[in-house]
């Protein structure tokens, strides 16, 4: 990457790079916590959503690995410190999970694997379970087990959605009007820290660490060419993605659970798409918990009731 992009001080000691041949560099946070607690539970794969990283899970791998949950937190190609030559899409994301997914368990996770995904990244984790619901390519050269992926946490996202976003990512998406207003923050901090403000219900409210944080790593975002890069072709892949009709029977008909988490002020996307994507499941068991006094992003604003929430859909997973 052309930026360099700071660790979250209590996640740095589980900072790590993925040896991928593929996605060469690929950086993740890998939380064991080696405990007795352990066996018996699925490992946790955290999928970061659109222009993020995984240090948006800062506060929730702490939650989660107290309840002896073993997690990894990547930063997606194109994205944060991952790399990536060219371009980013779903297909490309879906596939770095997929190989984090194969690691585990070819390390040995008999108890199989939850995929948490939140806003895009939400549609990564579909994505990559009905990736390995279908059967294995004939050019898939991995010699390590198909990890079994249990379940699917959606954290403020879904495809499929009527509406795939708010107004200012559609116009975002279009060519050139995008980059143009994405570079429009460059030498104006004050207006790159407003355009987070509609991503969450009161950024004022986040603790003084937050909101340094946020604003030094919004300005490392817009500065950087290649996070530019991957942020385009990431939205452009996932609005086409989400246009597939295919897609929706496709993931209507997945056998496995999941949980919907969201945040009850979200002005991204609105809970009627949770709603269409419950009724679309049917009578399959899809679950909805709202997080009072949160945004798009309930895993920031309101890390403590998203664990929760997280957890007790896990007892039943």
């Amino acid at each position: 990457m052309d930026t360099f992009f700071k660790l979250w001080p209590s996640l740095e000691i589980y900072a790590k790079l993925f040896p991928s041949k593929r996605f060469p560099g690929l950086f993740y946070y890998d939380y064991d916590p080696q405990s007795a607690s352990r066996p018996g539970k699925p490992v946790l794969i955290l999928i970061h959503g659109l222009g993020d990283e995984a240090d948006s899970w800062r506060h929730l791998i702490p939650l989660l690995g107290a309840a002896g949950y073993r997690m990894l937190a990547p930063d997606l190609p194109g994205f944060g410190r991952s790399p990536v030559s060219r371009y980013s899409s779903l297909g490309r994301h879906r596939d770095a999970v997929l190989e984090l997914a194969e690691a585990v368990s070819g390390a040995g996770s008999e108890q199989g694997i939850v995929l948490i995904g939140s806003s895009m990244g939400a549609a990564v984790a579909e994505a990559a379970a009905l990736a390995r619901a279908s059967p294995a390519p004939a050019s898939s050269v991995s010699a390590s087990p198909a990890p079994a992926i249990k379940a699917l946490v959606l954290l403020d996202g879904c495809i499929p959605a009527k509406y795939p976003g708010s107004a200012q990512i559609l116009v975002a998406a279009l060519p050139f009007t995008g980059e143009k207003w994405y570079r429009s923050f460059r030498n104006n901090p004050q207006k790159a820290w407003q355009s987070l403000t509609s991503y969450y219900a009161d950024i004022n409210s986040l603790p003084e660490a937050d909101k340094e944080f946020l604003r030094s790593r919004v300005m490392d975002r817009v500065s950087s060419l290649s996070q530019e890069r991957g942020y385009f072709s990431s939205l452009r892949s996932m609005i086409f993605q989400s246009l597939r009709s295919s897609y929706y029977r496709r993931i209507g008909d997945w056998p496995g659970k999941i949980a919907l988490i969201w945040g009850k002020e979200d002005l991204m996307m609105p809970r009627s798409v949770a709603e269409s994507f419950i009724k679309l499941r049917g009578e399959k068991t899809t679950e909805l918990t709202l997080i009072p006094g949160a945004g798009h992003l309930p895993h920031q604003e309101r890390p403590a009731e998203t664990a929760q929430a997280i957890l007790a859909f896990l007892r039943e997973v």
